[in-house]
């Protein structure tokens, strides 16, 4: 019962709930239910994820002098979908298959074809990923089919399992709008791929791609993090005393943001762009005073590797909107402005959050599978010990000093050595994809 002590080391008692219910009892409830889906399932998903931001990690000091001079070369826009759909949407969609069931306490819906759902998105993301590398359209299109037709299935899945709820968490709601989000996403992104081999968009493509960048940023990617935040942070840091008063009015204020930035661009309305990015700069600031709280109230008062992640994740977050608003507003014409606040979006917001959950998540999956069954029959290794904690902790230093080196030394124009900043950051990604793929072998 090694684990029952680890799960309870740097706590505080709670009134009237036992220790080991609500630390260890959470948890595998949460990984582990059989409301869920075989570990076969969400696994792939959330493996492949991780090779993605390896391999987003290894070819970003080469693409990084094209992206600061043309933010719309081929390799450059491999290099984001790569980020957007092999690492960030990869692992949302694994993860999403194991927790949502459990969440709304509700078996997963429409599973006929389930497991073809990975074969389907990965090799859409590969041909897709391939025609951006090297721009051959049919490719474009040929992934972005496939593509949608994983996340028309996805959408179902976890759609219809929302909907046959029988609990509603404030999660469930942000999970809702942000599926609504991601089939708009996918229908542009076909669309822009269907241009480059048509040409029928003219002057309304860049309204489009504008559109389709804040909806996949923030309607789908950014919707879903600050949603499962307030169920895992709560779980991972023993917040559960923690209300949902601040994260409904988040809920409200970051959809009206969203739907009125999506309007501001693809209709070209500048005075509704600037309106919503201010109301979308505090409801972030809203939502990093609420995460804090979270922690502020937490009863597991010694943070681990998992919570460094997401208290960087937020801070970026917080610092990348308004910066946002501010070249918006001034019209800075920098050249490399805007692919550093891309990049400090994908590394320090988001790709952090998936990496700090997946510490978690994949350690809790693939022991409830491989030693649950052993616990009071024989001596089990500790959940904590199948993740490389130095490697942890050298991976996050390293992603955060390159990540702000390559931001800094890129907007002076010091090219060389961003890159040489680029790739501490890439080294800091593989050795965390080597962290968490290392768990099949612990």
């Amino acid at each position: 019962m090694g684990t029952l002590k680890h799960e309870q080391d740097n706590t505080t008692p709670v009134p009237g709930i036992k220790k080991p219910i609500i630390t260890t009892g959470g948890m595998q409830g949460m990984m582990t239910s059989n409301r869920g889906v075989p570990l076969t399932v969400p696994l792939p998903f959330l493996l492949t994820g991780a090779c993605a931001a390896a391999l987003f990690g290894l070819l970003l000091p080469w693409v990084l002098p094209e992206a600061l001079q043309a933010p719309d070369f081929p390799h450059v826009l491999a290099l984001v979908h790569i980020v957007t759909l092999g690492w960030l949407t990869m692992t949302i969609m694994g993860a999403s298959l194991q927790l949502i069931p459990v969440i709304v306490v509700a078996p997963l819906r429409g599973t006929c074809f389930v497991h073809w759902q990975y074969p389907v998105f990965t090799g859409g993301v590969i041909l897709l990923v391939s025609g951006f590398w090297w721009m051959q359209p049919c490719l474009l299109i040929t992934g972005g089919s496939l593509i949608i037709l994983a996340v028309i299935h996805h959408v179902i899945v976890i759609g219809v399992t929302l909907a046959h709820a029988s609990k509603r968490p404030l999660t469930v709601y942000f999970l809702g709008t942000s599926l609504l989000y991601l089939c708009i996403v996918v229908g542009l992104g076909l669309t822009a791929a269907l241009n480059f081999q048509f040409g029928f968009l003219t002057t309304g493509f860049d309204q489009l791609l504008l559109t389709h960048i804040i909806l996949g940023l923030v309607g789908w990617l950014s919707s879903t993090l600050i949603g499962v935040s307030y169920t895992l942070t709560r779980l991972f840091a023993l917040a559960h005393s923690h209300d949902d008063r601040l994260g409904r009015i988040v809920f409200l204020l970051l959809n009206t943001s969203i739907i009125g930035l999506a309007c501001g661009f693809l209709f070209s309305v500048f005075i509704l762009i600037i309106a919503c990015s201010i109301l979308l700069t505090a409801t972030v600031w809203l939502f990093a005073y609420d995460y804090w709280r979270m922690l502020h109230i937490r009863h597991r008062k010694v943070l681990d590797t998992t919570q460094y992640h997401a208290i960087a994740a937020v801070l970026y977050f917080a610092l990348i909107v308004p910066l946002g608003v501010l070249v918006t507003l001034f019209h800075w014409q920098q050249p490399a402005i805007l692919p550093l606040l891309v990049l400090l979006a994908f590394v320090g917001w988001l790709g952090q959050s998936t990496i700090g959950y997946l510490y978690k998540i994949v350690p809790f999956l693939i022991w409830n599978k491989r030693y649950g069954p052993l616990v009071g029959r024989q001596k089990v290794p500790l959940m904590r010990d199948m993740i490389h904690q130095r490697w942890a902790i050298i991976s996050f230093w390293f992603i955060n000093v390159g990540l702000v080196g390559t931001s800094l030394l890129a907007l002076f124009a010091l090219v060389l050595p961003a890159q040489i900043a680029a790739g501490i950051m890439g080294a800091g990604l593989i050795v965390a994809a080597i962290n968490i793929i290392g768990v099949l072998r612990a």
